[in-house]
């Protein structure tokens, strides 16, 4: 196992894997659970680049490595239904980790939406506050002016009615206050006559 280890070169899987297409990121990552040192990962990625698509299984291991394939045959390696599954399982993890990343950021988002839903609401509530309120105002100054002005219209209807008594009152009185002045002034041309005879 430790010629394997070190020795085996992963080229074939790194090229299985890319048929597969995933990215070399995530290939690295599976060789490594594999088992193989991060060197042969970078190597074998390197020679993959180079190798032709098709044919890679002739082109790989030099004479040194042929002797080693019975035993990489008969070690325990993991099937590929077992490859595919782990391989699922982590994208869906990545996958996941995502989904709950941009959740997180969609529930700050709407967390700020009601936020400013409230404030707008408040915001609401205390203008409509102030237009009730200076409803009311204007109906108490209404109420007021309104008030003053049956007042006034009841001093004015006084103010005619007395002046009506007023001139009734004249009416009365003028005839005899016109025929008083003219026996005033009877009697003073009376006066006047005999205190002109007594001289």
């Amino acid at each position: 196992m430790a010629l394997f280890d070190k020795k085996t070169s992963p080229v074939s899987e790194v090229l299985q894997l890319r048929q597969q297409g995933l990215t070399d990121d995530i290939i690295i990552e599976e060789l490594s659970q594999r088992g193989y040192p991060q060197q042969q990962i970078s190597e074998a990625i390197a020679q993959a680049d180079s190798s032709p698509p098709t044919g890679y299984g002739q082109s790989m291991p030099s004479n040194d490595q042929m002797p080693m394939m019975p035993q990489e045959m008969s070690s325990p390696q993991p099937s590929y239904q077992e490859d595919m599954s782990n391989i699922y399982e982590r994208m869906q993890e990545i996958a996941e980790a995502m989904i709950d990343e941009k959740w997180d950021d969609l529930i700050t988002e709407v967390k700020k939406i009601i936020e400013w839903k409230n404030k707008t609401e408040e915001r609401q509530s205390k203008l409509q506050h102030d237009v009730d309120k200076l409803k009311e105002d204007f109906k108490t100054l209404q109420q007021a002016v309104l008030g003053k002005l049956e007042d006034y219209d009841t001093r004015m209807r006084d103010v005619g009615t007395e002046l009506k008594a007023v001139g009734k009152v004249f009416k009365d009185v003028i005839p005899t206050f016109v025929d008083n002045v003219k026996e005033l002034s009877s009697l003073k041309d009376d006066l006047k006559k005999k205190h002109s005879i007594h001289k």
